[in-house]
């Protein structure tokens, strides 16, 4: 699959949040015990009483979670040097950097955690992708950074202040709240607020890991493989989309590059321009295209994958299709007939078309490939060669 969306499970991701488990609601109420008040004193600025608008003042300043890298950046925000590679390293659709600080012109000795998650489908820099994850301390001193969460909870509150705040928690330890919920986006949320000495010291945000589809065992893998591979060549979505693997528009996403990909292969092996040809024809290709992807086969993979691993490994057993072997003769025909330009993409249009129904199978090709469910379930590399066993282009 040349897009594939694979987060898998969230294991990769650095959402360091040890306490924390399951998605819950929280019960949040507004009321604060003798607390701060919502807005900030200096700037005026407010923001919400409720924990899960995701907003939090920092030096004044609203921020939210999650939020655009741009929204710190452009604050006066820099991305830590003792990051790697910072001006030219990029993320994938879906994949999550590593933890990362960020430093302030005002507070060069004062950080922020983060770690930061590219939505798009380009890759992109990290400055240029979303928070996924931040952790900001919350103490009480000249040089620290003034912190106000929602319904004004700071470094003098309690953790009666913030049970009276946003309710009880959905998990607790004695060091830290743990709160989840839904944002308007549909992400799921999870906050998690330390308290030292009954007072509060830091606060870190981050995605749930109920945001992504979970394999666990080999059972489930199976399930994942074919429900990804029914996706990418089927368009069928709906399985793929409900475990979270993926969003409905991502999955039609990636359904609609693979037909691409083989929409483009199959007009430069016929010898037409796909950016010169009439639009109708080329309409035609990628309906033709559709037709071919819907003929693949597959068996069920066999998955060796022992109960409680993370590592493990399937064999797949694939059907090529015969589709070039029975197109040859009639396409050869119309490459010998001296039609030329939108004339002759028609002609190979109707001789290719014609055979769709005809379709059958070279013999089985028998492949093995790694599973790591701590990093996607299945490398990239091994979704490559897949495609390009099923559409007949593996060398």
């Amino acid at each position: 699959m040349k897009k594939l969306v694979l987060i898998g499970l969230c294991t990769a991701l650095c959402l360091q949040i040890t306490a924390c488990g399951g998605l819950g609601k929280a019960d949040n109420g507004l009321a604060v015990n003798g607390t701060a008040a919502t807005s900030n004193e200096k700037s005026g600025v407010s923001i919400s009483d409720k924990l899960e608008s995701g907003e939090l003042l920092i030096d004044g300043v609203k921020y939210s979670f999650p939020s655009a890298m741009s929204d710190w950046t452009n604050n006066g925000w820099h991305i830590s040097r003792n990051y790697e590679n910072i001006n030219t390293f990029t993320l994938e659709n879906n994949v999550e950097s590593t933890q990362f600080e960020v430093f302030s012109d005002e507070r060069d000795s004062e950080y922020v955690r983060m770690c930061a998650i590219n939505f798009e489908s380009d890759p992109k820099k990290i400055e240029e992708a979303t928070v996924s994850y931040l952790s900001v301390n919350v103490f009480d001193g000249k040089k620290s950074l003034e912190v106000i969460l929602p319904g004004g909870i700071n470094c003098k509150s309690t953790k009666e202040d913030v049970v009276n705040a946003y309710g009880e928690p959905q998990e607790e330890d004695s060091e830290s709240l743990c709160y989840y919920y839904t944002n308007s986006d549909g992400l799921d949320i999870v906050v998690e607020i330390f308290i030292l000495s009954d007072k509060v010291t830091r606060v870190s945000y981050g995605l749930a890991d109920s945001n992504w589809g979970s394999v666990t065992n080999a059972e489930e893998c199976v399930q994942f493989i074919n429900d990804a591979l029914k996706a990418s060549f089927y368009g069928e979505f709906d399985t793929y989309v409900e475990n979270k693997f993926d969003t409905m528009e991502g999955a039609q996403e990636l359904y609609d590059s693979e037909v691409d990909y083989y929409a483009q292969n199959l007009m430069y092996f016929l010898d037409i321009d796909s950016q010169t040809v009439d639009e109708g024809i080329l309409t035609g290709f990628y309906d033709v295209s559709k037709a071919i992807l819907a003929k693949f086969k597959w068996d069920d993979p066999v998955v060796d994958l022992d109960d409680g691993a993370l590592r493990g490994s399937f064999e797949i057993t694939m059907y090529p299709t015969n589709f070039v072997d029975i197109i040859i003769d009639d396409i050869q025909a119309v490459a010998e007939s001296g039609l030329e330009g939108d004339e002759y993409a028609q002609g190979m249009l109707d001789a290719v078309s014609a055979k769709v129904d005809e379709i059958s199978y070279r013999e089985p090709i028998i492949k093995s490939y790694r599973i790591d469910l701590e990093d996607g379930i299945v490398e990239q590399e091994a979704w490559d060669e897949i495609d390009d066993i099923l559409m007949d282009f593996a060398e």
